[in-house]
């Protein structure tokens, strides 16, 4: 394809692909692991017991379970994210006097849920996010040793909007998911106060972005107003030096669909933890999480607007076309596609809580929590094959680019946060519970956007625990997760600057955004013994 087509396209879809990666892994942590009690205590749990969950948690826990048990989980929930687009009054100004974009004064809402089905078709919409999950553990009788493995998954969020809702330009469709399937884990009861855990976790690690994409710009403008001044009045001897009415292409004319698709199959990490209880009032635990390096691999597919190869193929039929065609497009396709392959770190986590109960029938937990999401600085990505815009980046940028990979500087910041949670035992079978957590964002305040529109949120947890009988306990645990963040026109250059530099990636350039996402999340866990 061309050189300019490759050079737009491209560069959006890897920009937004992986700011959506960054913000949605901040806002999938922990939140759809389905543990009833983490969800009901704010997951304010490092140094409690969480069932078949205590292999994410803190595996040291899992010598809480005696015997033969199993466990059946079913995890179910909803997003809801919303973004508002206004023009200043200025607005225009930096388009040549254009301001006629349908978007400003506009609004934009998810309408579904996105899961990727491994093996069955990849991202499939839903209307609901709806996954069951199954775990199993032994303690032989008489062993300090207890084993175990548990499905869960520690991303999975995703979302669709309609075709002509104004947020397609960041994100028709996305989907970020990580699916442990396989989580061998053993745990050691050194002694009567101290327990000690390894987990090892193997998952499947996917990305998939659908979205429209568009241009505004001092550029586009430039093309749209003299397209206004020429396009009017027919055909004119001036189209044989310069046609420029083939196809229309203002600041906002769609250019392009873009969709990309990328998985491992087996991404591992592992999960080590120590629980100390050196009395039944207080208990002490701690987590690390490793990080994991996975190498996503994939397709992508850029699908061009009929106005986009009009105007390439209009120019190119005059004669500034002719002289230029070392710069020009050699021949006008409506889609390209190929293969292109990630290394991506999924970042490592850490994780130290204390437990304690003031009173027979209240317990709290208190825990500290960081994330290292400055392991994703930048990405680099590595094509199947030469291509031209790379080569032509690399003698401008050759530490950035060469013929065949191009780096992406993101920017995150690893993060500090807390959780708090309180269960009341209202008699031998019955407790109910409550957690707040806080959750600080990954993005700078410069990198935010609306493909994944996450400012500091706000975590609400509530649930109950039930014995239904001395081998059956039954969990239920509520999520909802809320947060809102203002983007004034030019703060960011992920979504709304103009400079003549920013037409990747600026779709919303100039306006005032205003986004909201709220999350409700909701799990049922069934264990017993067998």
């Amino acid at each position: 394809m061309t050189m300019r087509i490759s050079l737009l396209a491209q560069a959006v879809v890897w920009a937004s692909l992986f700011a959506a990666g960054g913000a949605h892994a901040q806002l999938a942590q922990n939140l759809t692991i389905g543990s009833p009690k983490a969800m009901a205590l704010g997951n304010a749990v490092t140094a409690d017991f969480t069932g078949m969950d205590s292999v994410h948690y803190n595996p040291a826990a899992l010598t809480k379970l005696k015997g033969r048990q199993t466990s059946v989980k079913f995890i179910t929930g909803m997003m809801d994210i919303r973004a508002k687009f206004d023009a200043p009054e200025n607005y225009g100004s930096n388009f040549l006097g254009l301001k006629d974009d349908a978007i400003a004064g506009s609004s934009s809402k998810t309408h579904a849920a996105m899961m990727y089905l491994p093996g069955l078709g990849g991202p499939t919409e839903l209307p609901l996010m709806m996954a069951p999950m199954a775990g199993i553990s032994i303690n032989p009788p008489g062993s300090k040793l207890t084993f175990a493995t548990n499905m869960y998954t520690p991303q999975a969020l995703g979302y669709a909007r309609d075709g002509d809702d104004a947020g397609r330009y960041q994100g028709k469709e996305l989907v970020m998911q990580r699916l442990t399937y396989f989580s061998p884990s053993v745990a050691y009861q050194m002694n009567d106060e101290l327990s000690v855990g390894l987990s090892i976790g193997f998952s499947h690690q996917a990305m998939a972005l659908n979205q429209d994409f568009r241009a505004p710009g001092i550029l586009t403008g430039l093309v749209g107003v003299a397209q206004d001044a020429l396009c009017e009045i027919g055909s004119t001897p001036f189209d044989v030096f310069l046609n420029i009415c083939g196809g229309e292409l203002g600041p906002f004319t769609d250019i392009a669909n873009i969709d990309v698709d990328m998985q491992q199959t087996l991404s591992p990490t592992w999960n080590i933890g120590f629980l100390w209880e050196p009395n039944d009032w207080f208990a002490l635990g701690a987590v690390y999480q490793s990080e994991a390096k996975t190498r996503l691999k994939g397709k992508y597919k850029v699908k061009y607007s009929e106005d986009w190869q009009g105007f390439w193929q209009g120019l190119d039929n005059s004669f500034i076309g002719a002289v230029f065609s070392s710069i020009t497009p050699d021949g006008l396709f409506g889609e390209e596609s190929g293969n292109v392959a990630l290394d991506m770190t999924y970042p490592a986590h850490f994780a130290a809580g204390i437990k304690f109960k003031p009173h027979q029938r209240w317990q709290i937990n208190l825990d500290v929590k960081w994330t290292d999401y400055k392991a994703w600085n930048n990405f680099e990505l590595e094509f199947d094959r030469q291509l031209d815009v790379l080569t032509i980046a690399s003698l401008f940028s050759p530490n950035n680019a060469t013929a065949t990979t191009i780096i992406l500087d993101r920017g995150y910041e690893s993060v500090w946060s807390w959780a708090i949670g309180v269960e009341y035992q209202v008699n031998d079978r019955l407790s109910l519970r409550l957690g707040y957590e806080p959750r600080p964002s990954a993005i700078p305040g410069d990198k935010a956007d609306v493909l994944a529109p996450l400012g500091d949120a706000h975590l609400y947890g509530f649930g109950l625990g039930y014995q239904w009988d001395k081998d059956t306990v039954i969990d239920l645990g509520f999520n909802y997760l809320v947060s809102k963040q203002s983007i004034p026109a030019g703060s960011s250059c992920n979504i709304n600057c103009s400079e003549i530099d920013s037409m990747v990636y600026n779709p919303y350039a100039d306006l005032n955004v205003k986004t909201s996402v709220k999350a409700y999340v909701m799990a049922l866990t069934y264990r017993t013994t067998f």
